[in-house]
């Protein structure tokens, strides 16, 4: 197993799912660094490792929900906007609302709707990643959407 073959290519995905938790760029950017770090400390254990990008994504998903932890107990809140294009402005603040409904839906149910609906993973991945089977991925997605457009409506 080689670092730049096996473990790089995962590090896009892997911000894009601290971003979807975090909700800050800067934030997202250390906690993948951190999952780097993490992984190459643990180089030892990549041989036993049948599905690398899970494993990762577990690291990542771990540290960013404790950073997304010290963001909430810190006063401070940093919400980077697009700088210019009200249109680009506009859909940046939906889909942080949308992001922001996500993070109350319950456990598996908000990791399962991130990684379909964010990241874009099959349900067979995501299957794969959380352990569970392929029909338990498609009903807590189900459930997820369903509490999801609830929330959207009853806000409108």
């Amino acid at each position: 197993m080689d670092f730049r073959t096996d473990i790089l290519p995962h590090r896009d995905r892997l911000y894009r799912l601290a971003l979807g938790i975090t909700m800050h760029t800067g934030e997202a950017e250390d906690v993948v660094q951190e999952t780097m770090i993490r992984a190459w400390e643990r180089r030892t254990e990549w041989p036993m490792i049948k599905n690398m990008g899970g494993w990762l994504a577990l690291i990542c998903r771990n540290l960013a929900l404790d950073s997304k932890k010290r963001q909430a107990r810190t006063a401070f809140a940093h919400v980077e906007m697009p700088s210019d294009e009200g249109r680009r402005i506009e859909a940046r603040d939906t889909l942080d609302y949308i992001l922001r409904i996500a993070a109350t839906l319950p456990p598996p149910q908000d990791d399962i709707f991130r990684l379909r609906d964010i990241e874009g993973l099959s349900y067979q991945e995501i299957a794969l990643q959380l352990d569970i089977s392929e029909d338990q991925v498609r009903v807590y997605l189900h459930r997820a959407r369903k509490r999801l457009r609830e929330q959207i409506v009853n806000k409108i």
